[in-house]
């Protein structure tokens, strides 16, 4: 556990708002059925318009006070998004990439910080503290095609102001249907959403008080889990290393291929994008060495890759198996994202370069 300094509201200790994101984050470390692979994110603003922020393509563990963030002008990034009117979603993507690649802020030795997540842009609309997880507790809700009546329940339960975020893909769209809400909220004069859910994607929650934004969020998780009557065990999802590949600890996701009698348009079936991230074009059903994932008849699974990369990728399919698995079980529709938005993602940019640092 990392010790809180006090919140030094002028900004100018840079090591304070460091360790309040090393805290905020900390309850999620090592927690894969919260944060799968480089997945999820958290930031703190200071009241000068700076904010630290995870960088993209780090793993939670991996957020140091040496590395693992990035720091941007949170104010003007956050003023670019209140503002700016949509013609064409490509475009201003593109933009918003460059609205944020200019407002990173430089470190101390003179050199930029890394480049922050995609998701900087609802980070910076939103309160002092904020975290975002794929908890697999909120996508059992996220990924269904009739969320609606168990989000009026978990918000009667936890007397949490709830807003449920259609899905668009992750970075520039995602971070514009947020500010939407927010601004509908101040129109209306009425209290902003404390947590969002993100349809085939997951959760985000936001509060001036680091403590209450790590409590809404798990307070969420554990509703869920005693709606649907589902316990809090979560497979392990540790690898074992062999000579020449990575392989899974136990059997749940070979347990899972044999149940569904899974073929290689199983996994054309995306409940969230880091699955499509993840697996496109990497599984094979034969001993096809150029292929990250191998399922092979009798031997199990393989993964033909770094042992960082191996651990991203098999603690995805185990979210992704826990997920279809349960959904069918509850005796829901899964709700699986459309083709159109699978191409999209897999041409993102960010998505990319995400993805160049899982090596």
């Amino acid at each position: 556990m990392y010790t809180i300094v006090p919140l030094c509201l002028s900004g100018e200790n840079n090591m304070t708002l460091i360790n309040h994101l090393l805290y905020l984050t900390q309850p999620f470390v090592n927690r894969p059925d919260l944060i799968q692979g480089p997945g999820g994110n958290t930031s703190v603003k200071d009241e000068e318009g700076n904010m630290i922020i995870k960088a993209s393509g780090f793993r939670f563990e991996e957020i140091t006070v040496e590395s693992g963030y990035s720091k941007v002008n949170s104010k003007k990034i956050s003023d670019y998004f209140f503002n700016v009117k949509v013609t064409d979603k490509t475009q201003e993507e593109k933009h918003s990439l460059q609205v944020i690649q200019n407002n990173i802020l430089k470190q101390s030795s003179g050199e930029f910080f890394p480049k922050p997540s995609m998701e900087t842009g609802f980070h910076a609309v939103l309160d002092e503290f904020v975290i975002h997880t794929h908890s697999v507790w909120s996508n059992l809700i996220n990924c269904i095609t009739e969320p609606f009546e168990l989000l009026k329940k978990i918000q009667s339960k936890t007397g949490l102001i709830i807003a449920y975020i259609p899905f668009v893909s992750p970075g520039f769209g995602l971070s514009y249907l947020i500010t939407q809400e927010l601004k509908k909220a101040n129109e209306l004069q009425i209290k902003r959403p404390q947590i969002f859910f993100l349809e085939n994607h997951g959760i985000v929650s936001h509060s001036n008080d680091l403590v209450e934004a790590q409590t809404m969020l798990l307070e969420v998780d554990k509703a869920i889990q005693n709606l649907l009557g589902i316990s809090n065990e979560y497979p392990k999802t540790e690898i074992l290393s062999m000579e020449k590949y990575y392989t899974p600890s136990n059997d749940f996701v070979w347990n899972s291929i044999l149940k569904y009698q899974v073929d290689k348009q199983f996994f054309n079936q995306v409940l969230f994008p880091d699955q499509t991230v993840f697996f496109n074009n990497q599984i094979t059903f034969s001993e096809d060495f150029g292929k990250k994932i191998n399922i092979i008849p009798v031997k199990g699974i393989q993964y033909h890759c770094g042992e960082r990369e191996a651990k991203s990728i098999h603690e995805t399919m185990t979210a992704y198996f826990f997920l279809f698995d349960n959904i069918l079980k509850l005796n829901k529709t899964p709700r699986f994202v459309s083709n159109e938005e699978i191409d999209y993602i897999n041409n993102m940019d960010m998505e990319k370069h995400r993805k160049s640092l899982m090596k």
